[in-house]
């Protein structure tokens, strides 16, 4: 008899796989975001197997992941002289990757004897998840260190183009930075908001873009983008800039995290026009 294992794509959902794929090591995987989407894909495939949906009711997260790798899932492992996520964030950061196969995810984690060989890279699959996992980091750190938020009427708004799903993260991230401020990270036609009990909001939700700027329609833009430009502009010397200096610390890679970092990047590469700080000030 063939059987099909439902998940959600989500930490329960893949847990729950995994859990189950143990115990039916020859079922097929078919993942979705919601009950909907799953009987979606299955009247799509028009196939006729037992179906077992996992992970779309609120389980304890902890407790699945003793029952997958014991009671010391826990505990940080230290590889290659760095300190890895445990295995709950393993699995939500390979999860956001742009590339990820949630089905490769959950055999990754099925074939695996412990939570250290995740990181182990002894198979080909656990090198695979184990590059997605870091890559995420370092879109998620990049975009902390490089996205430079503006006021925009009233909000702190940061306008990004990740690499992969991190833009929640980042917005928990900024809120948490200035927890006297409502913060919005926007991505295409989506916007996340942090602190919005500050404009009468959820703490943390997500709404469209075309529902941010319903939002914020009262006050006017503050144009600290301009402000910078002329900082930059009257403060930068050219004899001291340093093209070497500025390509180690902020990667061509990393300027697209902004536009006032792409323009930084910009400035160090080409320069700036000639001009003196009596230009900014009217006669």
């Amino acid at each position: 008899m063939f059987l099909i294992i439902g998940f959600r794509t989500n930490v329960e959902g893949v847990l729950l796989a995994c859990l189950k794929l143990r115990q039916l090591p020859d079922a097929h995987l078919v993942y979705a975001k919601d009950l909907e989407e799953l009987r979606r894909k299955i009247d799509f495939a028009g196939v006729k197997r037992d179906l077992e949906h996992v992970g779309f009711e609120p389980v304890a997260i902890a407790h699945l992941a003793e029952k997958a790798f014991g009671k010391h899932w826990y505990h940080h492992v230290n590889h290659s002289c760095r300190k890895e996520p445990d295995l709950i964030h393993y699995i939500d950061l390979v999860l956001r990757h742009a590339k990820c196969e949630p089905s490769e995810l959950v055999r990754n984690l099925s074939s695996s004897e412990s939570v250290t060989s995740l990181y182990s890279g002894k198979t080909q699959l656990q090198r695979k998840c184990y590059r997605y996992m870091r890559e995420v980091r370092l879109s998620y750190h990049r975009l902390c260190m490089f996205a430079r938020p503006s006021f925009v009427r009233g909000i702190l708004t940061a306008e990004i183009k990740p690499e992969h799903r991190v833009e929640d993260m980042f917005c928990r991230w900024l809120a948490k930075k200035n927890p006297d401020l409502p913060v919005a990270v926007v991505h295409g036609d989506k916007a996340w908001i942090g602190n919005g009990n500050f404009i009468g909001l959820d703490r943390f939700m997500v709404v469209t873009s075309s529902f941010l700027g319903d939002l914020t329609t009262v006050k006017k833009s503050d144009d600290v983008e301009d402000l910078w430009d002329v900082y930059y502009d009257s403060q930068m010397i050219d004899s001291r800039r340093n093209k070497k200096q500025a390509k180690k610390f902020q990667p061509w890679s990393a300027s697209s995290a902004s536009g006032m970092s792409m323009k930084d990047r910009y400035k160090v590469e080409r320069g700036i026009s000639p001009c003196k700080l009596g230009d900014f000030f009217e006669m």
